[in-house]
């Protein structure tokens, strides 16, 4: 046998390995390709994402206009699996594809709009020598320093008053001990981390706090306050129990707050204490890095945690970035990761898997670096799609006068929380309808650094009652009804929830749930509290779909933690008459479920004909939930149910089934864990089942919330079955009338008295 035998067959060998590790299906942990095929993309040139060849595989990437590649552009070399090319790419269709070695994957075709914003990856040369070599480097380099010192003199003198005294009162206050490490009895686990987030946390905070008092005023006392708390906490030892491997809230709170403060109040550290702090830094710097190019983060983000980490070590990189010759590696790769895999839990439409209560406080840390970015480099991350449509989520899902957030972990908290964020955005979108957001949140911008940070006094706020009322967010599956959004008297609305993510995270196993709020008040609500993370209430409770306005079947509820789990928002559809959404979220169930589709007709204004489908694998019996703050009134012979909460209250009328066991309590099992002093109130639960198993079922309701004393303005509703159909009329008490027709294609449409056609609506084929 001769050499050329023995060759041939090694490098058909490796031909076919690296053809089988080509266009792979993403599994449930990594980024799904990018852009998508047929893909209309917002910015030139977009993202790359690819599922990766393995861990050592170095890629080609081709770009072309001809669909066999003829001319190309190509970049070679790639070491990641993600890609952004410094150049724009020209309007028109355009395919990519990606190599290992010498084969290459199927073409991907995409379309470059002539409306594209340009996005090329920055120029990091050019970057690196914008960033002042003089402190601070962090969000107030250059002139922006003396811009917010003025400031603080001025118009937010208010605000940085407050400041001052609250840093006052800190100074030299005894600091928490450094942490042991966690319990090795799962137990204890939740209680011990908890605590340890509520004990560390607090004087992290007021360190920045004091270091930011001191860049603005100049007060002497309240830096030297900062620089006693970073000594003390960059004592720790970063391979001891607050490592970020041992458990790692502590080291991520801890480098969030103490490069910014380290930042501010450099110049009061002698060269020796500097040497005792920075390697202290650079230790856990360079942890986060290991934890995110492990994953890789890039292409496997499904970890909440690690969402932080991107943007606490690029601001550690920016406030290093002439002194570490790492730092530069380090801000390029965080920069490549906003701009490619990030966030995991939404795209490009601005959705959030985890719901507005996660949303905020992730939104917060993730814009933190956003704006330390631009200030120093010029590099304006808000240029990708998702952050400049996430705010829109915050505003329809959490309406700053609503009594909850939904959905996802804290939804029981206040929307008015997001107001500094919200502000953020706005000053970074010059959007006036977030303004208006912060405004109604009576935020006032000068206590914190983001919102010093991005201090714009000359934009005004404008009501979004002009905008367009309904908006879907189908990456996270998420559709919002409006009748006034911006106007508290007049807004009636409704949220639906079917996420493709799943139950993950801190997302719930709340697939085909929805939510109903009127006048600022919450009349159909989730459910349950939030302890700490997987709390037997938290678990057992809030997580799951009996916490919510879903379904049962056989009293089972959703399967929990699953990735396929899922619920798809597989219609919508929004005109003058009418809103139209359905969502199917048969995988959710396991295997109990063939169909469970949720069709929903929004009647404007305020009106929500809901039909539920259901098909199950076995003869089942189903349990149609509400949930509400106050005790539900229950009709059992009209099969109406009656929901008030001052000023405003809720008619729901089931025209279908016509047998109906209706049951309520006001307990939660188990009840939640007491862990701090505050409001934890009892809400009501109501069911209403099926008495009779069977493998179909259909629900027909309509849900018609109104102010209380205003019944009679209410329509009457009927029902008429046909062989294929079911059609709900609606008339009210001068004649008028809309049909809603759910059949081969759902169909409404609205008649005055005199008989002409005044909307209509018509979905499907």
């Amino acid at each position: 046998m001769n050499r050329k035998q023995i060759f041939l067959p090694v490098l058909l060998i490796a031909s076919t390995i690296a053809l089988a590790a080509l266009d792979q299906t993403p599994t449930s942990t990594q980024k799904p390709y990018h852009p998508a095929d047929n893909q209309v993309v917002e910015i030139t040139p977009p993202p790359f994402i690819w599922v990766p060849a393995g861990r050592d595989a170095t890629y080609t990437l081709q770009l072309s206009q001809d669909e066999n590649f003829a001319t190309s552009r190509t970049f070679t070399g790639l070491k990641r699996a993600v890609f952004v090319p410094r150049e724009t790419l020209a309007a028109g269709k355009w395919f990519w594809r990606y190599g290992v070695g010498t084969e290459f994957g199927r073409a991907r075709p995409f379309t470059v709009p002539a409306t594209a914003r340009a996005f090329p990856f920055p120029d990091f040369d050019r970057a690196v020598k914008q960033v002042p070599r003089d402190r601070p480097r962090l969000f107030f380099g250059g002139e922006r320093l003396a811009q917010v010192r003025a400031a603080a003199k001025g118009e937010l003198k208010g605000s940085v008053r407050d400041l001052v005294k609250s840093c006052e009162r800190v100074v030299g206050k005894p600091l928490v001990p450094e942490p042991d490490y966690q319990p090795k009895e799962p137990g204890k686990r939740g209680p011990w981390a908890v605590n340890i987030m509520r004990t560390t946390r607090p004087p992290m905070d007021e360190m920045e706090d004091c270091a930011l008092a001191y860049l603005l005023t100049g007060d002497k006392r309240l830096g030297l306050e900062a620089k006693r708390r970073l000594l003390y906490f960059f004592s720790w030892d970063p391979e001891g129990p607050t490592s970020f491997f041992a458990y790692d809230e502590p080291p991520m709170w801890v480098m969030m707050r103490g490069s910014r403060a380290y930042d501010w109040t450099y110049d009061l550290f002698t060269p020796e204490e500097r040497a005792k702090i920075e390697p202290n830094m650079k230790a856990r710097a360079l942890q986060f890095l290991k934890h995110l190019q492990r994953k890789p983060f890039e292409n496997c983000p499904y970890d909440s945690h690690a969402g932080r980490l991107p943007g606490f070590l690029g601001e550690c990189a920016l406030s290093f970035i002439h002194d570490w010759p790492e730092a530069r590696e380090w801000l390029e790769y965080c920069t490549l990761i906003y701009m490619t895999g990030y966030p995991a839990w939404g795209g490009d439409d601005g959705g959030w898997q985890e719901g507005p209560g996660y949303w905020g406080a992730y939104m917060s840390f993730a814009v933190h670096f956003v704006v330390a970015l631009k200030q120093a480099t010029g590099i304006d991350l808000m240029q990708k799609p998702f952050f400049r449509n996430t705010p829109f989520f915050g505003l329809y899902t959490a309406t700053p006068y609503h009594e909850q957030r939904p959905f996802g972990d804290g939804h029981e908290a206040s929307p008015t929380g997001l107001g500094q964020i919200m502000y953020a955005f706005s000053s970074l979108t010059r959007d006036p309808y977030l303004r208006w957001y912060a405004d109604e949140c009576r935020f006032k911008p000068g206590a914190g650094v983001l919102s010093v940070a991005t201090y714009d006094p000359t934009l005004k706020a404008r009501s979004p009652v002009e905008l367009p009322q309904a908006r879907v967010f189908p990456v996270a599956g998420l559709v919002s009804m409006h009748t006034a959004l911006g106007d508290r008297e007049r807004d009636i609305d409704f949220l639906m929830r079917s996420s493709p993510y799943g139950s993950v995270s801190h997302g719930h196993a709340d697939q085909n749930a929805f939510v109903i709020n009127a006048f600022g008040r919450s009349l159909a609500i989730a459910t349950g509290y939030y302890p700490w993370y997987g709390s037997p209430h938290h678990s057992q409770w809030t997580r799951a779909t009996r916490s919510v306005n879903s379904i049962l079947v056989d009293g089972k509820g959703q399967v929990q933690r699953s990735s396929s789990a899922q619920g798809r928002i597989t219609a919508f559809v929004s005109n003058d008459g009418y809103d139209y959404t359905e969502g199917e979220a048969a995988p959710a169930y396991g295997k109990k479920l063939k169909r469970f589709r949720r069709h929903v007709v929004h009647v404007k204004p305020g009106v929500f004909v809901m039909f539920d489908d259901l098909v199950a694998a076995e003869p089942a019996t189903f349990q149609w939930l509400l949930h509400a703050y106050e005790k539900i009134g229950v009709e059992e012979s009209s099969r109406t149910l009656r929901v008030n909460r001052d000023p405003a209250a809720m008619e729901v009328r089931f025209l279908w089934p016509l047998a109906l066991s209706f049951s309520q309590n006001d307990r939660y099992e188990p009840e939640p864990e007491r862990i701090k002093s505050g409001d934890i109130k009892n809400t009501w639960h109501l069911t209403a089942g099926t008495t009779e198993p069977s493998a179909t079922m259909q629900f027909v309701t309509v849900l018609m919330p109104h102010r209380i004393g205003n019944e009679a303005s209410l329509p009457k509703a009927e029902l008429v079955r046909g062989n294929a159909d079911i059609t709900v009329k609606l008339t009210t008490s001068d004649g008028s009338q809309d049909t809603i027709t759910f059949g081969a294609r759902v169909s409404a449409r609205g008649v005055k008295k005199d008989g002409s056609v005044s909307r209509q609506l018509r979905v499907g084929e």
